[in-house]
């Protein structure tokens, strides 16, 4: 399979790599479609977002929209239409109940946060968790889907305002 790697500070590369095969608790996916984030921008024009920096080749892309390749749990049928929650929380924090994205030691796809890196969408086949998959609505097409997590944080600023009359 082809993947995109960021290996540094403007040094991106397609690159082979053997088709993964998914693990306990694993979908992998066929990505159809892949956004390009500002993080995604960050890591390449910078070698970093913010603190963390690229240590090893990493591949971006957490704004995707995919089929199912395989579902070893056979709950997902192959060319199931999805998308993907990108973010893992990290441990229980006491305080941080209502808010699991700021616990630390999270990370999400296409980041360079932890080590070894999270691998993102900017390849021909990624392994996500299946608590991560998003069932696409019928008639949703795929080049749409990919603007679901982008659209989902457009919302969830809107809610965060209120009333914007």
């Amino acid at each position: 399979m082809k993947k995109l790697a960021i290996h540094g500070k403007q040094d991106i590369r397609w690159e082979d790599a053997a088709v993964p095969e998914p693990g306990a608790g694993e979908v992998r996916l066929r990505v159809r479609f892949v956004g390009i984030c500002g993080s995604d921008l960050h890591y390449y024009f910078h070698g970093a977002n913010g603190e963390y920096a690229i240590r090893e080749p990493l591949t971006p892309g957490h704004e995707l929209s995919a089929v199912v390749d395989l579902d070893p749990s056979g709950e997902l049928a192959p060319g199931t239409p999805v998308t993907g929650h990108p973010a893992r929380f990290g441990a229980d924090a006491p305080g941080l109940e209502a808010h699991p994205h700021l616990r630390p030691g999270g990370d999400y796809l296409g980041s360079a946060a932890t080590t070894p890196h999270r691998q993102g969408g900017a390849a021909e086949y990624l392994l996500v968790e299946h608590d991560m998959i998003r069932v696409l609505p019928e008639g949703l097409p795929l080049e749409r889907a990919a603007l679901a997590e982008p659209f989902a944080v457009a919302l969830h600023a809107v809610n965060l305002v209120g009333d914007l009359r």
